[in-house]
């Protein structure tokens, strides 16, 4: 029977598809890209913008994008999230959603400003990345209790752990952010996690 694949690099985006897979007992391989490779015309057909995760399915279809494969391992692995039907689901998504384009996103925009803006107001885009990706976390700090969706653990913890990991200074962002800080510790113990983790050697 054919596994699912995760193509990235240890310290990146696809830390989230490898967390997923192991939380919901899946085995999979993961295969390591370098950014030279990944601006190939072969990784290119199935990411075109040369980015990683890409998820490749036991079937052999390819899932890019960060969210459209934290939904398809949802929508294949339900353990991984509240009912379909449940109030709780629709906040799983609103959070995806605000991760994703505020946080992810807005680290992205903050220390790759120049592939979003020309050289002379690059700073200022990453400035307002930064301002950003705050008021997310301020607004995130307040909810949690003690993860997203309150005291059960889901697909989103996972998504905004790994985005954490990414702070330059983890320390001022937990300075007045207390439920955060203890959020990111609990998920520091998740069986998943440090699985993940000690396979990457991080």
């Amino acid at each position: 029977m054919k596994k699912y694949v995760v193509i990235g690099r240890p310290r990146a985006g696809s830390l989230i598809a490898e967390f997923l897979l192991t939380a919901a007992n899946v085995e999979y391989e993961f295969k390591n890209i370098s950014i030279e490779e990944a601006q190939q015309d072969e990784f290119k057909s199935i990411s075109p913008f040369s980015k990683i995760p890409v998820l490749v399915c036991p079937d052999g279809q390819t899932i890019f994008e960060t969210v459209a494969i934290v939904t398809h391992l949802i929508e294949k692995f339900p353990q991984l999230a509240p009912h379909s039907s449940s109030s709780q689901r629709n906040l799983l998504w609103q959070y995806l959603a605000m991760i994703a384009t505020s946080i992810y996103a807005g680290y992205h925009r903050q220390f790759y400003s120049h592939r979003y803006a020309p050289k002379d107001v690059a700073e200022d885009v990453g400035k307002l990345a930064a301002q950003d990706r705050e008021t997310a976390y301020n607004y995130i700090n307040m909810k949690l209790n003690p993860y997203l969706l309150g005291e059960n653990k889901s697909a989103v913890d996972y998504y905004l752990y790994m985005v954490t990991r990414w702070d330059p200074s983890i320390d001022n962002l937990l300075n007045d952010k207390d439920n955060l800080g203890k959020f990111i510790s609990h998920m520091k113990e998740d069986d998943a996690v440090k699985k993940v983790l000690s396979s990457h050697k991080l």
